[in-house]
């Protein structure tokens, strides 16, 4: 099941904690959309059941304790249930220091209408634009800000969406099990181009990126 509205619905995931992302939102999707087909079933069960008849008149209900009492603890108790299902896998991917020591560290700057991605290693320090590269199969931490306003990292591939902020530093963390192209996109409304600003990640082998970076140090020379 989840594979297939995982790949119905959205790609198929390509980090390590995506599988467990996925099996949240299928099993939220699952719970929405049965209680959509009950309360739209019974909606029409009584549209037609009570209609209007010649000769009936309408009758007056002040309400029922029972029922109100079910209808609100069962949609709480659903809700407490997920709150908890959710704070493990949210504790693993927002909490710095439940973060994985990282192999990678990329700084990411964000404005209008352009993504900055600042690397440090032993070729020095290396800066991209929009266009970024990463290693498959390894921790990799992003350091993010902003330039101007809030702008949205979010990779849908990777499963991962951090806000990047004016005046401050959020972290994520991501390892990549896949390699290929993914597709970067701003989720905050930025401006009046908020839709050019988009990125470009190429995951590849760690020799392919260690190739990729000595050419970027070059290029920028």
């Amino acid at each position: 099941m989840s594979k297939l509205l995982s790949g119905w619905l959205i790609a198929p995931s390509a980090s390590t904690l995506g599988p467990e992302i996925d099996r949240l939102y299928n099993l939220v999707l699952v719970i929405t959309a049965v209680i959509f087909v009950l309360t739209e079933s019974v909606l029409i069960y009584f549209c037609l059941r009570y209609r209007q008849k010649p000769g009936e008149k309408a009758a007056a209900t002040h309400g029922n304790t029972t029922a109100e009492i079910i209808w609100t603890a069962i949609p709480a108790a659903i809700m407490i249930t997920l709150g908890f299902m959710s704070q493990n896998l949210w504790a693993k991917l927002r909490q710095p220091t439940n973060f994985p020591e990282p192999d990678i560290v990329v700084h990411v700057m964000a404005e209008q209408w352009l993504w900055h991605f600042k690397y440090e290693g032993p070729e020095g320090e290396i800066e991209v634009q929009n266009d970024f590269h990463l290693p498959v199969d390894k921790k990799v931490r992003f350091e993010l800000t902003s330039q101007d306003v809030i702008h949205g990292f979010y990779i849908p591939d990777l499963r991962i969406n951090q806000d990047a902020v004016p005046g401050l530093t959020t972290t994520i963390w991501v390892e990549v099990t896949k390699t290929g192209q993914y597709e970067l996109r701003c989720t905050q409304f930025c401006g009046t181009n908020h839709y050019q600003m988009k990125g470009n990640l190429t995951v590849e082998s760690p020799d392919d990126f260690q190739a990729w970076l000595k050419g970027a140090k070059a290029a920028a020379f």
